[in-house]
């Protein structure tokens, strides 16, 4: 029987395919042929097929940016006023081993209702949870993750939340984990061609105040070739570009949690702020509600707003209302 390059016989006359080998020529040999550009996932800052790992604060909102960023990446668009820019729409999954899949469809869904509408969109995004049934889906066990692969299309993008679940060793151990973690979850995104990215906390400062944008030891965000970081800035939070794939990383971005959208927004497309339309102007509380599209007699409406007024800087009160009258508001900035 011939046997192909590919196969290696054995004694018992039944053939086994032999690992593929790592890319392999003499530059001679392919001298003049052009380079092709990669693909990206976000553009200019994470390619294809590489790791990428979003750290921040516990609490912070990591899942509802993650949220955000696979349905940019479901629907090839980008993230108005933050530099998420998909060439091309992929499918992707998110595997969480903390939230009830149900409650992750109903923040998917207050953050976009018009994928109730958009089948080509909502066919491409696939939620897996071991928070309530099925055992955790560590990487060191082979079954679990051809389970993985299993639910991973070609080319897709699928998240890890959060990283320390996914482990049976010690993340300090950096050679442990190159081994028994990292090394299958490579072997998954190369029988795919498949894109992790992989949520983790941040640690807690330590006694001299220094606080690490990741937990761990260094073997995982030296396999990234992108990781970002959110940490908490007053009302704000504070996105960061710790590592990018090509060219300079982007400066930080402050961005706002929107309560009702569950949308992290820039600072400057606040509505909170924007509902002033310039610095300088004046409205009451009641101008704010209606203008948000509430009822401005809805009393627990109206607490939430208050609340949402008074934590602007770029907001004051000029004049405070008494019991039963509007309070006037100002934009300063």
């Amino acid at each position: 029987m011939e046997v192909s390059e590919n196969t290696v016989a054995k004694g018992n006359g039944k053939q086994a395919v032999k690992p593929e080998g790592p890319e392999n020529f003499l530059l001679s040999e392919c001298i003049d042929m052009p380079v092709k550009s990669p693909e990206m996932i976000f553009e200019d800052l994470w390619p294809a097929r590489t790791m990428g790992l979003f750290t921040g604060d516990g609490g912070v909102g990591k899942t509802h940016l993650a949220l955000q960023l696979l349905v940019a990446i479901a629907s090839g668009s980008e993230i108005e006023g933050i530099p998420f820019r998909c060439p091309t729409s992929r499918d992707v999954v998110y595997i969480t081993q903390e939230d009830e899949a149900d409650f992750i469809r109903g923040e998917l869904l207050c953050q976009h209702p018009e994928l109730k509408t958009q089948p080509e969109i909502s066919e491409r995004i696939r939620i897996i949870s071991t928070a309530l049934r099925g055992e955790n889906l560590f990487l060191g066990n082979p079954k679990l993750c051809s389970y993985i692969a299993g639910n991973l299309t070609e080319g897709s993008v699928f998240v890890l939340d959060s990283w320390s679940t996914f482990l049976g060793t010690n993340e300090s151990d950096n050679t442990e984990l190159m081994k028994r973690e990292i090394a299958p979850l490579r072997g998954i995104m190369k029988d795919r061609n498949a894109t992790p990215l992989i949520i983790h906390h941040r640690p807690k400062p330590n006694q001299a105040g220094f606080q690490s944008s990741f937990r761990g030891g260094t073997a995982l965000p030296n396999s990234c070739r992108f990781h970002i970081m959110i940490e908490s800035a007053g009302v704000e939070v504070k996105l960061s570009f710790e590592k990018v794939s090509r060219g300079a990383k982007p400066d930080p971005l402050k961005l706002v949690f929107d309560e009702d959208s569950r949308l992290f927004v820039p600072g400057n497309l606040d509505r909170y702020v924007t509902v002033f339309r310039k610095v300088g102007k004046e409205l009451t509380t009641s101008q704010v509600i209606e203008k948000l599209g509430k009822d401005p007699t809805d009393q627990k409406e109206r607490k939430r707003v208050l609340n949402a007024l008074g934590q602007r800087d770029a907001i004051q009160k000029i004049l405070g209302g008494k019991k039963g009258q509007d309070a006037v508001w100002k934009r300063v900035k």
